[in-house]
């Protein structure tokens, strides 16, 4: 779990680092001579700022490239090493799939066995436009080795004038273009997902017709929570440079505060747009937006 604390406790970092060394110039006195010299407080601070813009780069390609291989690596530990479950890809059975297919498709399933390739207790949800047009419900399923075969089971059609229900003892579907290797896959969340694989996920979800926003708001966080860092080191410059010269003490209680605050409207923000209350991006950005304005505020008045 240590490469996704870093991230997180990058811009509570940031923010401190701003805070004690604008602040120790501002009690020493010196950031007044370069005022009343005319460099402006942005000019004095431009070291700060463009070093920050370089952590929230450094930090984005980070989040890229090495944090969902290390985000992965600590769930597997969590699931093989500590609870004592066989890696998923040891295993013969998957218990509880879930498996978003193309075409408008949704498969669950109690269990899927890897040897067999057969999955019991299996539904299928068939989307069109949006609206569930078909159910396929079967005690069992089976790849025949050229198609799926459902075992003892019922369709249930779904139209504007009524639902139709027929049953079968054995169906067989050419048409599916999932095949047995597509259930063997493990589950990940986007926090184990790069951009990358999550703009996969998330256009392979589209075509199905299933809901996007709550992954859209995970894509568009890993562009934003970055830039957390350019944002605090912002406020930290206006803090420090504060006409009240805020103490050792007082710079770290704060930046506590800031971080918290932030870190709190910043779930709010996810939770309503996982809920669809807010668009995706918005709920991505609020944070940001909310502490951009703040920090622009404050370094206005701590420029005049």
């Amino acid at each position: 779990m240590i490469p996704w604390i870093l991230v997180l406790v990058m811009p509570v970092a940031v923010l401190l680092a701003a805070v004690f060394s604008l602040g120790r110039l501002s009690r020493l006195g010196e950031l007044t001579a370069f005022i009343a010299s005319g460099t402006s407080l942005a000019r004095v601070a431009s070291p700060i700022i463009v070093s920050s813009v370089a952590i929230s780069l450094a930090v984005l390609a980070y989040g890229e490239f090495l944090l969902p291989q290390a985000n992965r690596r600590s769930e597997e530990i969590k699931e093989v090493r500590i609870k004592g479950e066989k890696r998923r890809q040891d295993a013969r059975y998957r218990d509880n799939v879930h498996y978003q297919g193309e075409q408008g498709r949704t498969y669950y399933a109690q269990r899927y066995d890897v040897e067999l390739k057969s999955l019991a207790n299996v539904i299928v949800h068939e989307y069109r436009d949006g609206r569930l047009s078909r159910r396929i419900d079967a005690k069992r399923a089976y790849w025949d080795g050229a198609q799926w075969v459902f075992i003892d089971g019922a369709t249930r059609t779904f139209a504007e004038n009524g639902e139709r229900v027929s049953t079968f003892s054995k169906f067989e579907l050419r048409d599916l273009v999932e095949r047995p290797e597509d259930f063997m896959r493990a589950e990940i969340s986007p926090d184990e997902m790069n951009v990358r694989e999550l703009r996969r996920y998330i256009d392979r979800l589209r075509r199905s017709g299933g809901p996007v926003d709550k992954y859209l708001v995970d894509l568009y966080f890993k562009f934003s929570f970055p830039f957390t860092n350019l944002i605090f080191a912002v406020i930290g410059a206006a803090l420090a440079s504060a006409k009240r010269k805020p103490s050792m003490a007082t710079g770290f209680g704060l930046t506590l505060f800031i971080s918290f605050t932030y870190y709190g409207i910043l779930r709010i923000g996810q939770a309503l747009g996982h809920s669809g209350l807010i668009p995706p991006l918005l709920a991505a950005w609020m944070g940001n937006f909310v502490f951009l304005a703040i920090g622009a505020v404050l370094l206005y008045r701590a420029n005049q």
